[in-house]
């Protein structure tokens, strides 16, 4: 091993602090592809995966939401005075329309060229596909939008999060205060 250059050796310790010395292979430049068109396409298509996953998890979480509110309000002739109905509303609410901002959609869907929907379709309106160049002119704008729409549904999904969070700890310190 001593013949091997040093950037490319990496000292270990294995489970009985014995040193090992293995090779380490180091990559000058990213792991991607050089193709710039490429690139871009393979973010926005984790973008679109990430997007449909956050929209999986709000709905899940609205599902979520709405059978605990039932239960909260159901059993609202057995809370103390001072948690009104409109009390016990107030983070279901704020819940709720934090999940609808991340599941509403930001971006118009009409008028793509890849995927027409259109009532009467003719066969002439699917021979644009062919040419790719005009649609890589507008993978930077795809990539930009599609982040923002992904930084937006992550910061409502947390604020639904964390105030469901805060209302539950909230909730059970009121309710320990009143029984006792």
């Amino acid at each position: 091993m001593s013949h091997v250059p040093s950037p490319y050796r990496g000292q270990i310790i294995d489970g009985a602090g014995r040193r090992a010395t293995r090779l380490v292979a180091f990559v000058a430049g990213p792991l991607m592809a050089k193709d710039r068109d490429a690139l871009l396409r393979n973010l926005i298509a984790g973008y679109g995966d990430s997007i449909r996953l956050s929209d999986t998890k709000a709905n899940y979480a609205v599902l979520f939401v709405a059978i605990m509110m039932g239960t909260v309000l159901s059993f609202r002739d057995h809370y103390p005075r001072y948690l009104s109905a409109p009390v016990l509303m107030a983070p279901f609410i704020v819940i709720f329309l934090n999940l609808l901002a991340s599941v509403y959609p930001r971006h118009p869907r009409e008028g793509r060229k890849r995927f027409p929907i259109l009532r009467n379709s003719k066969p002439e309106d699917f021979e644009s596909f062919g040419d790719p160049a005009p649609e890589a002119e507008h993978l930077p704008v795809r990539c930009a939008v599609l982040s923002r729409i992904l930084y937006w549904k992550t910061i409502t999904l947390q604020v639904a999060y964390l105030t469901t969070m805060a209302t539950i700890v909230v909730a059970a310190a009121l309710l320990f205060v009143a029984w006792h």
